[in-house]
């Protein structure tokens, strides 16, 4: 099916949870990344009002074997600390699809999986899969993903990773933040990086939302 596809559902079944379960005026981004963004982050972020997630996907699970072909994974890896484990393990995760008759994804920490591919066990947990309904559900709710603030710090770490030195807002990290105008119609708006997108969500002009809460930088996600 290709991994294209995989991330191509995802997206889709991500945005009708948003659409279904969440208020009219909410604002959310889903970016699919490719070349250098792909290579420094993932292939693929979503965020909301309160919780940040970052999702490198897979045909199929085997697949993530390939990710000891990636240089900056491997530095990654062996720059895991207890800090940075934490919020890697709340916010970075892979997906697959099961290959079943009808799409079905799975999620596992990032980290946890991928690291011991270089023997990196220090500072791990053991991995286990979660189905993309319940990770959707957890996500919409804010009990998966970090907050801005921490993410910030995360995309900053990765930054450093790939030999950058901008701080976390500052960061060249390009997508579209889509919010719902005065009309009720769907907007989308670019953003260069974490810094004008925080902007952009404090210039909004709509009654304030209260936060999805959740766990920000935890031990692990709360599925």
């Amino acid at each position: 099916m290709g991994e294209s596809q995989v991330i191509d559902f995802f997206s889709g079944y991500l945005r009708d949870s948003f659409h279904s379960n969440s208020e009219a005026d909410i604002s959310y981004v889903i970016g699919n990344f490719s070349g250098i963004q792909d290579k420094i982050f993932s292939d693929f972020f979503a965020s909301t009002d309160s919780h940040n997630v970052l999702i490198e996907f897979k045909e199929k699970k085997m697949e993530y074997k390939r990710e000891k072909e990636k240089p900056l994974r491997e530095n990654l890896c062996f720059t895991l600390n207890e800090k940075v484990s934490k919020l890697s393990r709340q916010c970075h995760f892979i997906g697959w699809d099961k290959g079943l008759k009808t799409t079905q994804i799975e999620f596992n920490s990032y980290i946890d999986l991928v690291c011991r591919l270089w023997d990196r066990n220090a500072h791990l947990i053991i991995p286990s899969d979660h189905d993309h309904e319940v990770f959707v559900n957890n996500f919409t709710r804010g009990n998966v993903g970090v907050d801005h603030a921490s993410f910030l710090r995360y995309i900053e770490h990765l930054n450093t990773v790939a030999g950058g030195d901008a701080n976390g807002k500052d960061v060249p990290f390009r997508s579209i933040l889509y919010s719902r105008n005065d009309r009720g119609r769907l907007v989308g708006t670019k953003f260069e990086n974490l810094g004008e997108l925080n902007q952009l969500r404090n210039y909004r002009l709509r009654p304030s939302r209260p936060s999805a809460r959740g766990p920000s930088g935890s031990s692990g996600p709360s599925f």
